[in-house]
């Protein structure tokens, strides 16, 4: 398997080159998860969907946070850390905000107790987006998705 770039575009990768597709693989330590969410902030203001970045961002900050919690084990010190994926598809009407892990656990809402500090990930992403889902996960991942609405005149 040829090795990749780290910032290599997720769609091109796979042949697809779309203006409304983008996508950057990040890690889980804190320099992969402010870049992932620094390059989803730069591609929806290239997109001209400033209004429904703060929205957008939660969206994609819950996605990444849940897959570095609970899909991408740190990496050991003779190893290179384990990477997910996180893809933005500009839609009529929304913008798909998707991260494809490693882990073949769906996720699950859970109820966290009232001061604790994790568990409303899923929850936000619900009240956020106008639908979320997974795929079916396969011994190779999932890809968890979150549809976020903009309004018909984009």
């Amino acid at each position: 398997m040829p090795e990749v770039a780290e910032d290599a575009d997720w769609g091109l990768l796979l042949g697809i080159s779309a203006a409304e597709f983008a996508a950057r693989r990040f890690s889980a330590d804190f320099d992969g998860l402010h870049s992932a969410r620094r390059f989803a902030r730069n591609v929806l203001d290239e997109w001209g969907l400033t209004s429904y970045v703060d929205d957008a961002i939660t969206v994609v900050g819950e996605l990444i946070a849940n897959a570095a919690r609970h899909a991408l084990e740190p990496a050991t010190s003779d190893e290179t850390a384990a990477t997910a994926w996180l893809g933005l598809v500009r839609r009529h009407h929304s913008v798909i905000c998707a991260v494809a892990d490693p882990s073949p656990c769906t996720p699950q809402p859970q109820q966290p107790r009232q001061l604790s500090e994790s568990g409303r990930g899923l929850h936000i992403i619900e009240a956020i987006s106008s639908s979320w889902g997974c795929s079916q996960p396969q011994d190779s991942g999932k890809m968890v998705w979150a549809r976020v609405a903009t309004p018909p005149e984009l």
